[in-house]
C-alpha cells in the first residue's frame, strides 16, 4: 500500500500526505505561542503608564524571556529528538499558562521579569524549539515548501495579535487581556497538539517525497548513544557555530525594530493602536518572503539568498535614522522592511539539510536558537537604555543595520553546502545497530 502511494507520488510536487496536516499544526502552534511575545512592544507605554517603570526596565523583561528561552533552547532541541515533539510541546502549552496567568496580576517590576520573563520564556523554547525539526521528519524533498508555510506563520501571528492585543489592553486592561489571551491560547494549543503526530511511520507512512528507489530513513526515536555520536560529527564543523552566530546577528536586527518601532511612533504623536499597525504591515508583508524563501534557496542557492534577505532587513532601517518618519515614511519603511526581516530565517533549515543531511535535527536547531535568542534578548533591550540616555533611538537602529549588514558577510564565509559535513545518518545508524542491540 505504501509502496503504490511512492510509485503515484514521485513525480508530484503538492500531493496529499498528513505532513501537510503537521505543516498546519506546527504554524498555529507558532502563531498561537509567539504572538504575545513578538506583541511586546505595545506594552511598554501602558506598564509605563500605570507602573511609572523606566522604558529600559520594562524592555528588560524581553531581554530576560529572549535570553532564558536561549539557555533551555539547546536543552529543549534535545528533549525533543529524545522523546519526541509532542511531549516537549504539551509539557510547555502548560508552562506557558502558568506565566500568562501569573503576568496578568503582576504588581512590582521583579513579578514582571519573573512571569514573563523567565516562565514564558521557559515555555517558548519547549514546546516551539523541537517544531521545525519536528517538521523535517516529515520530509524527504520538497523541504522548502513546507518550511515557507511553517514560516510564513511567523508573520501572521504578530500581524494578527498585535493590535488586538492593543485594543484588549487599552478596553479591558491588563489583567483581563493576558487571562483571556492565555486561556484561549492554551486551548488552541492543546486541540493541535491532540492531532499532531511526531513521524510518519505513527499514521503508516514515509516521509514525503519518498521514492521507491530511496534508502528508507529510521522509524524510530534515536537513542542516546547515537545522538551523542552525532552531536560529536557536528560539532566539529565550523557552520555548526556560524549558523548560531548568523541567528544572533539577524535577530539583533529585527528585534530592535520589533520592540522599539511602536515607542518610537507613538514618541511621534501616533496612538498606540494605530502605532501597532506599523508592526502590523511589516509582519503581514513578511508572509510573502517567509512563504518563498525557502524555495528559492532550494533552486537559487541558499547563501545567496540569504545574504540578499540578510541587507534587505538592514537597508530599510536607514530611514528610521535619516528621515523625519511621517504617515507615508513609515508606510514605506514597514512595506521595505518586511520583505528583508520576513526572509531572514527561511534559509536555515535548508542549510541543515543541506550540511547534515537527515539526522535528527533538534540539538542543531536548539544550538542556533540559543543565538537567535541571546540576539532578541540583545535587540529586544538595547532601545530602552538607549532612549533613557539619548532621548532618542537612532543609536539603536544604527545597531540594528550594523547587525543585519554583519550578518550577510557571515552568511558569505560558510561552507559550501554542496555536500554534506557528517557522515550520512543512516550509515551512521547501520554502523551502530551492533551496539544498540547491546545496550538495549
Amino acid at each position: 500500500m505504501i509502496q503504490d502511494k511512492l510509485e503515484a507520488s514521485e513525480l508530484k510536487t503538492f500531493y496529499w500526505h498528513y505532513a501537510w496536516v503537521v505543516v498546519a499544526i506546527i504554524g498555529g502552534m507558532q502563531i498561537v505561542g509567539t504572538s504575545i511575545r513578538m506583541a511586546f512592544g505595545v506594552f511598554i507605554e501602558p506598564l509605563q503608564n500605570q507602573f511609572g517603570w523606566s522604558q529600559g526596565a520594562i524592555g528588560f523583561a524581553y531581554a530576560i524571556c529572549s535570553i532564558v528561552s536561549a539557555v533551555v533552547s539547546p536543552w529543549a532541541g534535545n528533549l525533543g529528538d529524545r522523546f519526541g515533539a509532542k511531549k516537549s510541546m504539551l509539557v510547555g502549552t502548560f508552562v506557558f499558562l502558568i506565566g500568562m496567568l501569573t503576568t496578568a496580576f503582576v504588581k512590582s517590576l521583579w513579578q514582571f521579569w519573573l512571569t514573563f520573563g523567565v516562565i514564558l520564556g521557559i515555555a517558548q523554547a519547549i514546546f516551539l524549539v523541537p517544531l521545525i525539526p519536528a517538521a523535517m521528519i516529515w520530509f524527504r524533498r520538497h523541504l522548502g515548501l513546507a518550511m515557507g508555510l511553517i514560516m510564513a506563520s511567523w508573520g501572521i501571528g504578530p500581524a494578527l495579535a498585535t493590535p488586538l492585543v492593543a485594543f484588549m489592553i487599552q478596553t479591558f486592561g491588563w489583567t483581563v487581556a493576558f487571562v483571556s489571551i492565555g486561556i484561549a491560547s492554551t486551548l488552541i494549543m492543546l486541540a493541535l497538539v491532540s492531532v499532531f503526530k511526531n513521524r510518519p511511520t505513527d499514521v503508516g507512512l514515509m516521509a514525503y517525497g519518498t521514492f521507491k528507489s530511496d534508502p528508507p530513513l529510521s522509524d524510530r526515536l534515536p537513542p542516546a548513544i547515537l545522538l551523542d555520536e552525532f552531536k560529536r560529527h557536528m560539532k566539529k564543523t565550523t557552520a555548526y557555530w556560524n549558523m548560531s552566530s548568523i541567528h544572533f546577528l539577524g535577530c539583533v536586527g529585527h528585534a530592535v525594530i520589533l520592540i522599539w518601532i511602536i515607542p518610537m511612533a507613538t514618541s511621534k504623536g501616533m496612538n498606540l493602536i494605530d502605532a501597532s499597525l506599523i508592526l502590523t504591515l511589516f509582519s503581514a508583508v513578511s508572509i510573502v518572503s517567509r512563504l518563498t524563501t525557502p524555495v528559492l534557496c532550494e533552486r537559487l542557492g541558499v547563501r545567496t539568498v540569504m545574504t540578499g534577505f540578510y541587507i534587505l532587513q538592514g537597508a530599510p532601517v536607514l530611514l528610521l535614522i535619516f528621515s523625519s518618519m511621517d504617515g507615508w515614511e513609515f508606510l514605506i519603511f514597514a512595506v521595505s522592511f518586511g520583505i528583508g526581516y520576513g526572509g531572514e530565517t527561511g534559509g536555515f533549515p535548508i542549510l541543515n539539510r543541506k550540511y547534515f543531511g537527515h539526522a535528527p535535527m533538534g540539538g542543531a536547531h536548539g544550538f542556533q536558537m540559543l543565538g537567535a535568542g541571546m540576539g532578541m534578548a540583545f535587540g529586544g533591550w538595547i532601545g530602552g537604555p538607549v532612549f533613557d540616555i539619548f532621548d532618542s533611538y537612532n543609536a539603536a537602529f544604527a545597531i540594528s543595520v550594523v547587525a543585519s549588514f554583519a550578518g550577510a558577510v557571515s552568511i558569505i564565509l560558510l561552507e559550501n553546502p554542496a555536500k554534506l559535513l557528517i557522515p550520512d545518518w543512516q550509515k551512521l545508524e547501520d554502523e551502530f545497530e551492533p551496539n544498540l542491540k547491546i545496550a538495549t
